[in-house]
């Protein structure tokens, strides 16, 4: 792993959920490792899986990854579990705050809603509610900024469906 952010992080934990067919989880970060409760279905469900993930299974994940990057998502979905939490990872990168908690489990309703936790650099607590709309639209600025940086002209790929 390049840098232990938690954009690459996030990304890495993102990667094995969505090979794993997860729908709903919960993320903690436990010292200095990760905790995963998830299900095979939708929000809510009661989670049928504890995956634990050190910075050493992390950065395996990572090694194992590169080729499953810079693919296309599959028809109709855009914006997967892997991008989703690499773009919550930047975000909280960019305001150099400290991850505690990402879910999607307490949602209920027709449109997912995420409850994602941090603390600043001060050290407040924070709670923000996010629905799939605003993490897409973060996304979207996040690789428009990212292909500014690579030259790629902030060209993503086209929306399929």
């Amino acid at each position: 792993m390049k840098k232990n952010n938690l954009s690459n992080i996030l990304r890495c934990i993102g990667q094995d959920l969505l090979r794993r067919g997860l729908k709903s989880f919960d993320i903690r970060r436990e010292g200095d490792h990760y905790v995963v409760l998830g299900g095979d279905e939708a929000p809510p469900a009661s989670p049928s899986l504890t995956i634990p993930y050190t910075l050493a299974e992390i950065r395996e994940l990572d090694a194992q990854g590169p080729e499953q990057r810079g693919q296309p998502a599959p028809a109709g979905d855009f914006i997967n579990l892997m991008q989703i939490l690499r773009t919550v990872g930047g975000y909280l990168d960019k305001l150099e705050a400290r991850f505690v908690r990402f879910t999607n489990a307490e949602s209920g309703g027709s449109e997912p809603l995420f409850r994602l936790e941090y603390e600043t650099a001060d050290g407040e607590r924070k709670v923000e509610e996010h629905s799939s709309a605003t993490l897409y639209d973060i996304c979207v600025a996040m690789y428009k900024r990212r292909g500014r940086l690579t030259g790629t002209g902030g060209r993503i790929g086209r929306r399929r469906g």
